[in-house]
């Protein structure tokens, strides 16, 4: 997606400059100097990788090594530190190296520095001997726009060369990163749909379950997954989005007209394009795209958006499942569905902590997030100078944990888990999902379903997914932690969300100071898309956007105020419910 993709471009060359810097003016401090929970957040971020750039790929007998990226700083860490590295292939037959063509998985094991299990996977693929190279893609890269209508005529006289250098640029990366092999492997391994693949039957979805069924393998857990349940019956149904009159909707006969007109002068104003679907009482009152893609096209009701931290509600929802069918408990430890963990341990975190942002543990997307095989392992690495409880701190690692924890309970990849037992049942598109915390791409109306389904209390249609005791538990309630004496209402994947009316006091959380009821709930997200919920008004509204634009801040609260504005008073329930 550009916008994400700009922004970790532009933090990566910040990162390269920084780091620059950096190595040329300041010397590396030894291990002494550093406090232990230093010494294992440094080991935690060493990687393997392979001594050439191309080794990912290589012709059956001609394995490459596996070495630390940074030898000398592991070394520095822990300066006995060995790992045995084991084979197997795509049915998790052990060989003493790679002899046939296909997906392989390089099992590494060894001890950390705080004496606990040493676990990572890396995927590596021995293509066919007698490959033809007629069956080989074109890899020409096509720059369609290229150089843009502010670039100097140089640009244009050189464009071969850009074509050259990319095409160059692409075989290497498939050749010569595990992310090329995992392509390869999935593409090698699939047969045609006669469709485009979704997302749950991409290479690299394939990848993570290929990793699983083979860690499930050597705890000797392959015989203990179970089924998650499918959604219960409910009878009579829950509130699902329906067309409907205003009146059903209890808004003013001007609702839609009025909603559309701001939104539509916000698009004209800052020229980023986005959907609002805006419902109550389950009656859609407006569902609509605004503003028009790069190319100038206008947009679709079916824009999908990154919509950052709000995957964390989604994966909330999703977890809640697996409570609520008696698969862990909010209070359990991270030990009931890791082996490794040990338990009644006090440095590790519960299912709780980890959602609500007291486990201890900080980042986001770290490690490769759920998408990598052992992120449970790297986190055991440095489980000894954990303190859960310690501290509040907004974390997304809590979440990637959850969703590693459905897949050793399931034995399914943690993307084919969401798809198969939240989107599919609640009928939404091709949903990716590239981490659990961060990384989910919805449209308006998949986010508006997910916010009825709040409103609803874990129901959507006919379909109960949890109860409503389970999903009572996922609502915002005071913690307290140790450190400081912090105390606030924090929920699990969800917040309380308080839009305050002009001239209110900036904190204010009086009832009579609020857009919207005091138990609205949503979460906040970096690519300024949202999802609001007042179920006491049984109001949801969603947007997807790509990045904010420009004066969201100022636009944001008008949209806000002008749906207050046409919520109809004291309006009679409707009493059709489909």
């Amino acid at each position: 997606m550009p916008s994400r993709i700009g922004i970790l471009s532009y933090g990566l060359l910040l990162t390269l400059l920084i780091g620059w810097r950096t190595d040329a003016t300041s010397s590396e401090p030894s291990p002494a100097e550093l406090t232990v929970p230093e010494q294992r957040r440094r080991f935690q971020e060493q990687e393997l990788t392979t001594p050439n750039q191309g080794g990912w790929v290589f012709a059956p007998g001609n394995a490459p090594r596996i070495i630390w990226r940074d030898v000398d700083e592991v070394r520095r860490l822990h300066p006995q530190l060995e790992f045995q590295v084991r084979w197997f292939d795509a049915d998790r037959q052990e060989f003493p190296k790679p002899g046939h063509p296909g997906r392989w998985i390089a099992s590494v094991t060894g001890t950390a520095p705080n004496g606990t299990p040493l676990r990572r996977a890396l995927t590596f693929f021995a293509f066919p001997a007698n490959i033809a190279d007629g069956s080989a893609p074109d890899l020409t890269v096509a720059f369609p726009k290229f150089p843009g209508p502010n670039a100097s005529g140089a640009w244009t006289e050189h464009q071969a060369e850009f074509t050259r250098i990319g095409g160059d640029l692409l075989r290497r990366a498939l050749l010569g990163s595990e992310t090329g092999a995992i392509l390869i492997a999935g593409l090698f391994e699939a047969r045609p749909l006669g469709r485009p693949a979704r997302h749950v039957e991409s290479a690299s979805v394939l990848n993570d379950a290929a990793h699983l069924a083979l860690k499930l393998q050597q705890f000797g857990l392959s015989d203990r997954v179970r089924d998650l349940r499918p959604p219960r019956p409910l009878d009579p149904p829950a509130t699902l989005l329906h067309e409907g009159s205003w009146e059903a909707a209890g808004m003013t006969p001007d609702a839609k007209a009025r909603i559309d007109t701001l939104c539509q002068a916000w698009a004209e104003d800052t020229g980023e394009p986005f959907v609002t679907l805006v419902a109550r009482r389950g009656v859609i009152v407006t569902h609509r795209a605004f503003g028009s893609d790069a190319s100038g096209e206008p947009i679709s009701l079916d824009y999908r958006c990154w919509v950052a931290s709000l995957t964390k509600t989604v994966t909330a929802l999703m977890f809640s499942q697996f409570v609520d069918q008696g698969f862990v408990a909010w209070d359990d430890p991270l030990s009931k569905a890791f082996p490794d963990f040990p338990a009644n341990d006090p440095h590790v975190p519960t299912f709780r902590q980890c959602l609500n942002h007291t486990s201890g543990l900080s980042g986001h997307g770290d490690f490769g997030g759920m998408k990598n095989p052992h992120l449970e392992n790297i986190v055991l690495n440095g489980i000894d100078v954990n303190q859960p409880n310690g501290r509040y701190a907004y974390c997304g690692l809590g979440f990637e944990l959850a969703a590693k924890a459905m897949e050793m309970l399931t034995g399914k990849s943690a993307a084919r888990v969401y798809d198969d037992h939240l989107f599919q049942p609640l009928g939404f598109g091709d949903v990716v999902m590239g981490n659990a915390s961060s990384d989910g791409e919805f449209t308006a109306r998949e986010l508006a379903i997910l916010g009825q389904w709040v409103a609803n209390r874990g129901s959507y249609g006919g379909l109960e997914f949890i109860s409503t005791a389970t999903f009572e538990s996922l609502m915002p309630q005071p913690i307290r932690v140790v450190d400081n004496g912090y105390t606030e209402d924090e929920g699990l994947g969800l917040h309380w969300v308080r839009h305050r009316k002009t001239g209110a006091e900036p904190n204010s959380k009086r009832p009579e100071d609020l857009l919207f009821g005091p138990r609205t709930l949503g979460h906040g997200s970096f690519s300024s898309c949202v999802l609001v919920i007042d179920p006491e008004q049984q109001l949801v509204i969603a947007q997807v956007r790509r990045q904010s634009g420009a004066r969201h801040g100022e636009w944001s609260p008008k949209f806000f105020q002008t749906i207050a504005s046409v919520i109809a008073p004291d309006a009679p329930s409707p009493s059709d419910r489909p």
